[in-house]
């Protein structure tokens, strides 16, 4: 995971999301810095991910319905 670069959007989705779990005590009160940021570089990589892959197939569906027609 650390040889792909999170954009910053993704990085700043991610960080709201664990300070609000981390907020309402959903997650563990003992957890280092460290385990929260890899946490956070977690999400923003899945967030990313999944945003980019959604993309590719928004792309790819459109090639495949103008090859029907």
């Amino acid at each position: 995971m650390s040889d792909i670069e999170v954009e910053g959007y993704y990085k700043r989705e991610a960080k709201d999301l664990i300070t609000l779990l981390f907020d309402k005590r959903f997650l563990n009160d003992e957890l280092s810095r460290e385990s929260i940021d890899w946490l956070e570089d977690y999400i923003g990589f899945l967030f990313q991910s999944k945003s980019e892959t959604a993309a590719k197939c928004a792309v790819l569906t459109a090639k495949m319905r103008d090859k029907k027609e």
